[in-house]
């Protein structure tokens, strides 16, 4: 940093950039964190951060692309799977990378159905997204099927755990569960420990995939701030306050269902996440969040943000107590339908 003195208050690693892949500590951090809530062992050489889970969402692809040899004896992977209905980040980033985006099928339960996705497309996939639990719609996937999939067609697979601790079936996994070879796994401190400002995460999987990306990023000029990575490695290390945090996501959670099944919102209790996915009065979500927004200052999502299937539905987003939900809703309960 030009002109600063040797007696300045600021901190020497202001004026170093700190590692694109993770200071040693905080991979240290997330290595233990993965053992000690999933029971996985992941080396350091298999973890590395990132600035947040979206921006790895969305720049996954663009790397894998360069790290992919042209395939002589084949057809060119020149595809991402994602979810029929998911986070919008899954088909930005294929755009991003000039690559086709093509939506795995889901069965009534919102559940991938991967045997759906014909073999023309399976052998040009890159890779394949696997959300769980789901932004929107609170589905849980059986992640051992997933990998299992993707090391069967040459596919990675990039698991987005963000919402790994709002999981209510059952505890929290990880898609690392099943073997480390062809997949990644990617977390974020935004849900877990409530603090979306430090703007930091961590990826962990395949080591040969994690160096290539590292690499990568590095020439990119992607790295989370050093002060970002010093705080994510204390909360890494603290179980309390993410166990707090999850008991007061779950009471939200069923608070809200609650509360919009008493206003004939009928909505099924989530597997996992921290949304509720609604079929929309009228079967139009758009028009439902647009008179919920000017009726009554309640602001949803329209189901079709997160794809074409989600038309009919809206998403509640479990991120306030219930009660600054109801009065909205029951003001917008009392107000005809234009």
């Amino acid at each position: 940093m030009p002109g600063r003195s040797q007696g300045s208050a600021f901190p020497a690693t202001l004026a170093e950039y700190p590692p694109s892949s993770g200071t040693v500590g905080l991979r240290e951090a997330a290595a233990r964190h993965m053992l000690r809530r999933y029971q996985v062992v992941v080396p350091l050489e298999a973890v590395a951060a990132c600035v947040g889970s979206k921006e790895f969402i969305s720049t996954l692809p663009l790397f894998l692309r360069d790290m992919r040899r042209p395939n002589t004896n084949g057809p060119e992977r020149d595809t991402v799977l994602i979810p029929a209905l998911g986070y919008p980040a899954y088909e930005f980033g294929a755009r991003l990378a000039g690559l086709r985006a093509h939506r795995v099928p889901v069965d009534d339960a919102f559940r991938m159905r991967l045997d759906l996705v014909p073999e023309r497309v399976a052998v040009r996939a890159l890779c394949l997204w696997v959300n769980s639990p789901a932004n929107p719609t609170g589905v849980v996937e059986p992640l051992g099927p997933v990998a299992d999939w993707g090391r069967a067609h040459g596919v990675v697979v990039a698991s987005d755990e963000a919402y790994a601790e709002a999981t209510w079936c059952h505890e929290p996994r990880t898609i690392l569960s099943h073997g480390l070879d062809g997949v990644l796994a990617v977390h974020s401190m935004s849900k877990r420990s409530n603090s979306p400002g430090l703007r930091v995460g961590f990826y962990s999987g395949d080591p040969s995939l994690v160096a290539g990306l590292a690499r990568r990023r590095r020439e990119a000029g992607l790295m989370a701030a050093a002060a970002s990575q010093e705080a994510a490695c204390a909360l890494l290390d603290d179980d309390g306050h993410a166990e707090e945090q999850r008991a007061r996501n779950a009471r939200r959670v069923a608070d809200l269902v609650e509360c919009l099944n008493a206003h004939r919102l009928g909505c099924t209790a989530p597997a996992g996440g921290l949304f509720a996915w609604v079929p929309a009065p009228g079967g139009d979500g758009v028009a439902f969040a647009r008179r919920a927004a000017k009726q009554a200052g309640l602001i949803i999502q329209p189901g079709c943000e997160y794809g074409p299937a989600g038309h009919p539905y809206v998403r509640f987003a479990a991120v306030r107590d219930a009660a600054s939900v109801a009065w909205r809703l029951d003001l917008l309960s009392r107000t005809p339908v234009p």
